[in-house]
């Protein structure tokens, strides 16, 4: 079984990421897979070179298993209850197989602590990724024809497992034990903000590929996320009025500087890098300094109504312009993403840009991951002119 450590990433893990189904005996699975992974990486940050490779070997093994066990059962349950997805499904499963028993076979010599360390991130991310995307199309046809008989032999197939006893401790522990202390990222992040933010990147699909820009942004959806909550606050009056008022200009304040401070950022390096689009993007973010003046005014007027609507307005545009916009920028620098990384450290040398420590945690939770199915050959390849 895990230790406390791994069992407070789990929860963390677990629960910022809504990751449960609602299907107990497919949520158990998932919660195992996850758990070998985070104690996988938790043994890479604590152990030798010679410890990690016989616990990596075994833990890959491990992952290999019971993948094909839950998937098999996962397959199982979706022809039973007549899932018309059930062949592009099947294929996600057979491509995360291969990719593992590839990734597994190569040799890990050079560097094998951060070989391994990427391997295990990418592997976990995929996993978590999958459940939120794939699995959660099937929950509300699986919900309505999931019979008892049904429910029956997922049960027997779990206690079939060499590894149930195990597989029901974790799962207590982290759903419904009373104690339900987190790991210190999910702390400090804090785990309900980190769930709103994290249901904004996936549900809009926000990632561009340019890691000095999503980390930007997804600080700004932090900010919002923050902003917003003082405003609720402010509105219920839970905290003393002036308090509070003060806090939530404040935080207002800070979202609008942290917007400029963005905009900057990617017009320098549109400008760097003579982006085609340039002048089109710029206009753009003028049109939002124009709403931006707008919420200064009503925060300082403590027009509440009308600042509510202006806060909305603004997650809005700020979602919209990523999801459409900004994601142009990425295929303009997808072949030139060493030079534009480079520029940007650049920046934040000379104090022009400010990257925060928890944004890049933020980055490091949502972001950065590789889908270990697509072969490097193809991921790393440039545009044809």
């Amino acid at each position: 079984m895990f230790d406390q450590r791994v069992i407070e990433k789990i929860r963390g893990i677990w629960k910022t990421f809504d990751l449960s189904l609602g299907i107990p005996e497919i949520d158990k699975q998932h919660l195992w897979l996850i758990g070998i992974l985070a104690d996988l990486e938790d043994k890479l940050e604590s152990g030798t070179k010679s410890e990690l490779e016989v616990t990596f070997n075994s833990a890959i093994n491990k992952t290999l298993d019971y993948a094909s066990e839950h998937f098999a059962l996962e397959e199982k349950l979706l022809e039973s209850i007549g899932y018309t997805k059930l062949g592009q499904h099947r294929l996600q499963h057979m491509r995360f197989i291969t990719a593992l028993r590839n990734r597994a076979r190569k040799s890990f010599e050079d560097d094998f602590e951060h070989a391994v360390s990427e391997l295990v991130k990418n592997l976990k991310k995929w996993l978590f990724r999958h459940i939120l995307s794939e699995d959660r199309q099937y929950v509300d046809s699986a919900q309505i024809h999931i019979s008892d008989q049904i429910t029956d032999w997922m049960q027997r197939h779990l206690q079939a497992s060499s590894y149930a006893d195990e597989i029901e401790k974790l799962y207590d522990i982290v759903v419904h034990s009373g104690k339900q202390e987190v790991s210190s990222e999910f702390k400090s992040l804090g785990e309900e903000n980190l769930k709103l933010i994290s249901d904004l990147w996936y549900r809009y699909k926000l990632k561009t590929g340019i890691a000095i820009v999503d980390i930007q942004h997804l600080w700004l959806l932090q900010l919002l996320v923050k902003t917003d909550k003082l405003y609720k606050q402010r509105l219920k009056q839970e905290i003393n009025a002036d308090d509070l008022s003060f806090q939530l200009k404040e935080a207002i304040h800070e979202t609008i500087e942290y917007v400029r401070e963005h905009f900057n950022t990617e017009e320098a390096i549109m400008h760097n890098f003579h982006y085609i689009g340039e002048k089109s993007h710029q206009k753009q973010h003028e049109r939002f300094n124009i709403l931006i003046n707008d919420i200064i005014d009503r925060s300082e007027k403590e027009e509440l109504e009308s600042l509510a609507i202006l806060i909305q307005d603004l997650k809005d545009w700020l979602v919209s312009h990523i999801a459409i916009e900004d994601k142009k920028l990425f295929y303009f620098f997808r072949s030139r993403l060493p030079e534009v990384n480079e520029y940007v450290r650049n920046l934040n040398r000379e104090g022009r840009i400010h990257i925060w420590k928890d944004a890049v945690a933020i980055y490091k939770l949502l972001v950065d991951y590789e889908d270990i199915t697509v072969e490097k050959s193809h991921q790393n390849r440039s545009p044809k002119h």
